[in-house]
């Protein structure tokens, strides 16, 4: 029976793989397609206008974005897999860490008419890699903007409840369906057409790996409720063993 359990653990995890490089290998492929598609009808012509070249230009630096992103984000899982990522924890100010990418994403969330208003604990210190952190908090708050409406709001609320602290980010977007709900932190997971990659530029790797990195922080990333009115995602950061940043 252990025998068994093994061989089915290992089947398992070799689907899984196989999967992995299937939804990579199809990730990848759509900006280095549109980036080489614009570059070729660009070139067909022996003379274009600055303009024409200008938005070829735009095209393809947004594609090779979305690329080295993506690249950027299956990296650092793949080492999160193999046990080999350094995790360096530090001394920090949680509420200085939010306010930071708050402060961030409001230059990106600007152009889809998107407010974000925050309320934070102040002088929320913890143990944690802040690098880390920051990664994680900009990737729920980007997925929050990325689904909010034009002229909504998205809010972001950072509190301390007992030993560990949490963040509540909530959005006004068309939620998540509720038979998409299980699987939203799977790697390259979509739900349907409303929150699909037709509306943003994600892989469906950021939540993943925020997931991940709360997890290496004692903590958690979960989907707290969803509805047509909006979503809300909590993530929970154990404040662990601090020191004294006066």
């Amino acid at each position: 029976e252990t025998f068994n359990e093994l061989l089915g653990r290992l089947g398992a995890s070799l689907v899984q793989q196989r999967q992995f490089m299937a939804d990579a290998s199809h990730e990848l492929r759509t900006p280095v397609a549109t980036a080489r598609t614009a570059a070729g009808v660009a070139l067909q012509r022996p003379h274009r206008d600055e303009d024409d070249y200008r938005d070829t230009l735009e095209i393809i630096e947004q594609q090779t974005a979305r690329l080295s992103r993506i690249v950027d984000d299956m990296f650092l899982l793949a080492r999160a897999d193999a046990g080999n990522f350094p995790v360096r924890k530090t001394p920090l100010y949680l509420d200085e860490v939010v306010d930071e990418v708050v402060r961030a994403t409001r230059v990106l969330a600007g152009p889809r008419q998107v407010e974000i208003h925050l309320n934070a604990t102040a002088g929320a210190v913890m143990t944690g890699d802040e690098d880390l952190i920051r990664r994680l908090i900009a990737n729920v708050l980007d997925n929050a903007v990325r689904h909010a409406p034009a002229g909504s709001a998205v809010t972001v609320h950072l509190i301390a409840a007992g030993a560990r602290y949490e963040i509540a980010v909530n959005d006004a977007g068309p939620g998540v369906p509720a038979a998409a709900q299980p699987h939203i932190f799977e790697r390259f997971y979509r739900a349907d057409s409303s929150r699909s990659r037709a509306n943003d530029s994600g892989a469906g790797l950021g939540l993943p790996l925020a997931r991940w990195i709360a997890r290496v922080h004692g903590g958690d990333v979960t989907l707290l409720r969803s509805s047509d009115q909006g979503s809300t995602f909590l993530i929970a950061l154990a404040a662990g063993e601090t020191a004294d940043l006066a």
